[in-house]
């Protein structure tokens, strides 16, 4: 197929609408439920007071903001697939007259918990342009001003239900990763949900196990990040993806995150117990992340490295049966690895090239395999 048939067959997965309406008509079409947010994603709001009072200032000042994406689901009702921290702050402003029952208004100390709480209303912030607003919400703003936000327009681009879910999955993963709050993982498993929750939620249920926290020993800031799903991801795209790395190590886990997600990865016991029984091992032998950590002074110190995940968890993983009953060799092995030449070339700088990743699963499934006699 040349490029012109190749890009027109790709241009009909998607079909876009384009429209403006008001704030008070998407609110009332959350209210409704003809509007919803993936709860797997909205509990990624986390713009802090100042950008949601800059937010607020740039609607009142009638400031161009980026459209919202849309997408129609085949029951007719909307998803957000990208403006979440946009909607978010909007809900949140206007959560009195959204939300049945008592809705708290935050207090003059906004800590963390009610600066993304959408049933705590939002108490601004004296904004860039407009320092006056301080101290306002939506009961005390002057009428004037909430009636202007109610009817301002905002900008909408919807992804219509003809769409294929291939289109939405691009279309989600590519506008969140263009400069969003959210990591890598984090956008991996919302945008993969549109295929299917069976393998992010399988990740999900591995990466709340203490004993594979344990075993990776990242601060929590981290963990809310979804760091533990993407090494097991990691892991499990090492072991069992069809495809080699072609480019980015980027996009070689977002490719085994969508072909897991499809369904085309059979993730059954056997290979969750490998990945349960890999990490139990280095949590007993090497608790709090010691195994992926550089030595020095003979002592593991400093960050988790993704380097030394790979060659250690895919070289465990491939000799687990050997190793889970030699614990004292798998020690020796790993001070061992890091007093060799071996691990200085597969690491550093240009580290995530097609050669030294590959060298790197080479080095583990060789370096932690029995000894031959």
């Amino acid at each position: 197929m040349g490029v012109l048939e190749d890009i027109n067959a790709h241009r009909t997965e998607l079909k876009t609408d384009s429209y403006t309406t008001t704030i008070s008509d998407l609110l009332g079409a959350y209210k409704r439920e003809d509007l919803q947010i993936n709860p797997e994603y909205q509990r990624l709001f986390r713009w802090d007071l100042e950008r949601q009072s800059e937010y607020i200032e740039s609607l009142l000042l009638n400031i161009p903001t980026p459209p919202l994406f849309f997408a129609t689901n085949p029951d007719g009702k909307s998803e957000v697939i990208d403006g979440l921290q946009r909607l978010s702050t909007l809900i949140k402003f206007f959560a009195p007259e959204i939300f049945e029952g008592e809705v708290e208004i935050a207090t003059a100390e906004n800590n963390e918990q009610e600066q993304n709480n959408l049933k705590v209303a939002t108490l601004l912030l004296g904004a860039p342009l407009v320092a006056s607003i301080e101290g306002y919400n939506v009961k005390t703003l002057p009428e004037t001003l909430v009636r202007t936000l109610r009817y301002t327009r905002v900008p909408i681009i919807l992804l219509e239900k003809e769409s294929s879910v291939r289109a939405r999955y691009h279309v989600f993963k590519r506008l969140n990763r263009s400069g969003s709050v959210l990591s890598d993982q984090e956008i991996r498993n919302c945008s993969a949900r549109l295929f299917g929750n069976d393998f992010p939620q399988a990740l999900r249920e591995l990466a709340s196990d203490p004993v594979v926290r344990t075993a990776i020993g990242i601060p929590d800031e981290q963990v809310r990040k979804m760091a533990i799903e993407e090494f097991i991801l990691r892991l499990l795209a090492n072991l069992y993806s069809p495809d080699p790395l072609k480019h980015s190590v980027i996009e070689f886990l977002d490719d085994f995150m969508q072909y897991g997600s499809e369904g085309k990865f059979l993730f059954n016991d056997e290979k969750k117990q490998v990945v349960a029984r890999t990490f139990r091992l280095l949590a007993k032998t090497h608790p709090d992340g010691q195994a992926f950590r550089f030595y020095r002074e003979d002592v593991p110190r400093g960050a988790v490295s993704t380097n030394l995940f790979d060659i250690v968890s895919y070289g465990v993983a491939k000799n687990i049966d050997y190793l889970e009953d030699n614990s004292p060799f798998l020690k020796a092995r790993i001070i061992e690895l890091h007093k060799g030449e071996d691990l200085k070339d597969l690491t550093g700088a240009g580290s995530n090239t097609k050669r030294k990743y590959i060298g790197r699963l080479q080095l583990g499934e060789k370096w932690f395999s029995k000894p031959e006699n």
